[in-house]
């Protein structure tokens, strides 16, 4: 598994970083001296859920899942720096968790200065703990401090996806995981208020992407059946 970079329009394509050798996403029965993945990088995953830049930062953030299968935990937040002059990145791993945990993550934003993100955690976890899911807030330096979170929703489901912009917050549940159809989460005010819906007419669909709304205030949404196969594309516009 490999982070890349593009900062020519697309005509080259190289590797930011490369993670570690994770016998779990290896092709079967590869000898493990055939591995794919950096020998000297202790970091593993399964996939990457999503990199983003912060233009405050001049940083950018990368997520990853999603268990610890045994080799270790795969769910990190790591923050990379480009240096365009040297042609190099500097990567560091600013948490690694297990998968019941508010930093497995499927998207985040950065408004005001701030932090915020949807929180898929799904576990394992034991019989008298909670899922820590939903949607939080903090500010950069206290990402690794969780008592200094603001959950902004209380999530009952595994909120995979979200985008906020112009003080509306859109998120999707994961369709597998919920006992709805197609639910949406909302709040037109930057997480003070909130709605769940159910577009039930779709069946069982996951808000995988979110697009920033166009010239007209659309936000277009990409649904998955269930979580994998394409659905349907919906556009939703949040003016009152």
């Amino acid at each position: 598994m490999n982070l890349s970079d593009v900062t020519d329009g697309g005509e080259t394509v190289k590797i930011a970083d490369s993670f570690g050798q994770n016998p779990y996403v290896q092709e079967e029965d590869t000898p493990a001296g055939s591995f794919l993945g950096d020998p000297e990088n202790p970091v593993i995953c399964r996939q990457i859920h999503r990199v983003t830049y912060n233009p405050d930062e001049g940083a950018f953030y990368a997520w990853t899942g999603d268990f610890n299968r045994g080799h270790g935990d795969e769910c990190h937040w790591l923050r990379g720096v480009y240096d365009p002059h040297a042609d190099r990145w500097e990567w560091s791993v600013l948490i690694s968790v297990d998968a019941n945990s508010r930093y497995q993550s499927g998207g985040i934003t950065f408004v005001a200065g701030q932090h915020d993100w949807a929180a898929d955690a799904n576990g394992p976890k034991r019989s008298d703990e909670e899922y820590d899911r939903g949607i939080f807030r903090c500010s950069p330096e206290d990402l690794t401090d969780p008592s200094t979170h603001t959950r902004l929703f209380d999530a009952r489901f595994e909120l995979a996806n979200m985008i906020i912009q112009d003080g509306v917050i859109l998120a999707g549940h994961c369709a597998p995981a919920s006992t709805v159809q197609t639910g949406i989460t909302f709040s037109p005010d930057l997480g003070r208020t909130w709605v769940e819906d159910d577009l039930a007419e779709f069946g069982p669909r996951s808000s995988v992407r979110f697009h920033p709304k166009n010239s007209d205030g659309w936000f277009r949404v990409d649904l998955r059946k269930g979580w994998i196969e394409r659905g349907e594309v919906l556009f939703i516009n949040p003016t009152p």
